[in-house]
């Protein structure tokens, strides 16, 4: 064989490697590392929020919750008038331990044409289920692109570090953020520290896409505070951003 065509051959094979090659959810890239430091998890949480990207006609939001609501499989509440707008809110249980909220928001009720604000929770307390939650990320996915709505899923765990000897201080609030981003593979965007909190977002090539802060792109963020409850840390991640309350 000709050394054109051996080379032909070599990039044939190397581009049906790279095509064959699907890099993993963040979701799991984040829970392998979680398990990884033998992190307590408490609760965790998979997020969609967004406007819309195409304005609508008012009358259509209400329709547009009802629409979401039932593919979900979700109970919708009556709609709730505030000062700034009008908000609907729908909820179930999905499986074992799985609550689900959405929440449409139109808070442009004089415009006769909206962006209302979509927001999806999916929560649940302990560790999660890889299958569940994989399960309940494409549904939440599925629906959305039936829709017509880009899906924007942030997916973030939390958990508890126990210390029996002392009240870790901000140098151990530091020293387990900097093992986390070590095992992503992270480098540090920027952070903030109080006296109880510390958080750091960060970039890995693990994850596609992210957000620009500082100037810099981030993709996951992580945040350790003092545990008032006891000695130890409350130890927060997620992509690309927290979504979990810290």
């Amino acid at each position: 064989m000709k050394k054109g065509m051996v080379w032909v051959l070599v990039v044939w094979i190397a581009g049906l490697l790279t095509a064959s090659y699907t890099q993993p959810d963040p979701e799991e890239s984040l829970l392998e590392t979680w398990q990884a430091a033998e992190i307590q998890t408490e609760r965790f949480m998979l997020h969609h929020g967004g406007r819309l990207d195409r304005s609508i006609p008012k009358e259509e939001i209400p329709r547009l919750a009802e629409s979401l609501a039932q593919a979900w499989d979700l109970e919708l509440s009556e709609p709730t008038v505030f000062a700034d707008g009008t908000r609907w809110t729908a909820k179930n249980n999905w499986e074992r331990n799985i609550q689900v909220q959405c929440i449409v928001i139109n808070d442009r009720p004089q415009q006769s044409f909206s962006q209302p604000y979509i927001s999806i929770q999916v929560t649940g307390g302990g560790h999660p289920d890889r299958q569940q939650l994989s399960d309940a990320r494409n549904r939440i996915i599925h629906t959305l692109q039936q829709h017509q709505i880009q899906p924007r899923t942030h997916f973030s765990l939390q958990g508890r570090i126990s210390s029996p000897t002392s009240t870790m201080d901000m140098s151990d609030r530091k020293r387990v953020i900097g093992s986390v981003l070590q095992r992503l593979g992270a480098h540090e965007v920027e952070s903030m520290d109080t006296e109880r909190t510390t958080s750091v977002s960060a970039y890995t090539p693990l994850f596609s896409g992210g957000l620009t802060t500082n100037g810099e792109t981030m993709n996951v963020q992580v945040a350790a505070k003092k545990d008032d409850r006891g000695n130890g840390l409350i130890l927060t991640v997620g992509t690309p951003i927290i979504t979990i309350e810290y």
